[in-house]
């Protein structure tokens, strides 16, 4: 019951976490391009896929993990159409 919690719980914040961050900028109709926030918050995501692996919740990990390279790929995206459009 409690590794069953932990997962749910580690899911919510992950995708609340991504939600908040994505939101404001969504609902303003402008479309922001800051690759060192999006690293950061990549960072961030890998330091809770290790604690979640720590607590051995392999399947959540590896979904932070995932959603910590997506991140990395959009601001690598990012600064490839930065840099052409100059």
């Amino acid at each position: 019951m409690r590794r069953t919690l932990t997962t749910v719980l580690s899911a919510a914040l992950l995708v609340g976490g991504l939600t908040v961050t994505v939101a404001p900028a969504a609902q303003a109709g402008i479309i922001t391009c800051e690759p060192a926030q999006l690293r950061q918050q990549a960072a961030q995501l890998d330091r809770k896929a290790d604690e979640l692996q720590h607590l051995g919740e392999r399947t959540a990990a590896a979904k932070a993990h995932q959603n910590a390279e997506a991140l990395r790929r959009q601001a690598k995206a990012c600064e490839d159409a930065e840099n052409n459009a100059h």
